[in-house]
């Protein structure tokens, strides 16, 4: 059985989220691939941040409304990394990135910047619900796109499990989407198999409980996001001597 993929999640190993540090760990530590959130400002520079707003001295702002330079000056944040302030790390460590877009605004900027660095064959796109996985797809097709399974239709399927899975493949399918991303407490058996069948990949998140990650490990999804990406290699390790020495 192939093994699951390790995405580090944005902050792992207890470094600053969309940071330097948190990619560079992530790499240290061996992951397949590294996440981190996609935000653009008013000047349309590719930042890495998961809020909206930023804390400044005159109260909290949104990071559209301020230029890169005004953004670096006014927030409380030690660092502001840009997009392609970590490409060229990806690149040489010939690793994948999962580029989380927060926001839809981002979306051209983010392309623009990874195309300048001729990186889309490095580049994974998750963060996005049916409306804007097929709005990607349809506008750069070339890109590999992960539809998020929606927490409300998880919500109002829950006395139905097979429809939240039908939907959620069938939207994928739709949307052209290369797998799916997924909240790991809404994944069961029923959904890796369903959507096994169809050629998609699932791939969950964030695990960071050493049981809930062996769990998953042993249920072979895609891919499993933590933020302690060390403990999750050495089970995936673990597992795989042990299969080897059977």
């Amino acid at each position: 059985m192939r093994q699951s993929l390790i995405t580090a999640h944005s902050g792992c190993m207890h470094t600053p989220p969309n940071s330097i540090a948190s990619v560079w760990e992530g790499l240290r530590a061996g992951a397949d691939l590294i996440e981190v959130d996609v935000r653009t400002t008013k000047d349309r520079v590719v930042v890495l941040l998961h809020d909206e707003h930023v804390s400044t001295p005159s109260g909290f702002r949104s990071v559209q409304d301020l230029t890169f330079e005004e953004l670096k000056k006014l927030t409380s944040r030690k660092e502001i990394i840009r997009l392609e302030d970590i490409l060229p790390l990806i690149r040489e460590k010939n690793r994948m990135i999962n580029l989380d877009v927060k926001e839809d605004r981002a979306i051209g900027p983010m392309i623009e910047t990874v195309e300048t660095f001729s990186m889309r064959d490095h580049v994974m796109i998750s963060g996005c619900e049916k409306v804007r996985a097929s709005y990607l797809k349809e506008t750069y097709r070339p890109y590999q796109v992960l539809l998020n399974a929606s927490a409300n239709l998880f919500a109002d399927c829950e006395d139905d499990y097979h429809v939240f899975v039908k939907e959620t493949c069938r939207d994928a399918i739709a949307a052209s989407c290369c797998g799916i991303n997924i909240n790991y407490s809404f994944c069961r058996e029923e959904l890796l198999d369903y959507a096994g069948l169809r050629c998609l990949p699932v791939l969950v998140w964030t695990i960071d409980d050493p049981p809930v990650m062996e769990k998953f490990l042993g249920m072979g999804v895609h891919s499993i996001t933590s933020n302690d990406v060390r403990t999750l290699m050495q089970l995936r390790d673990k597992r795989k001597w042990e299969c080897e020495k059977v």
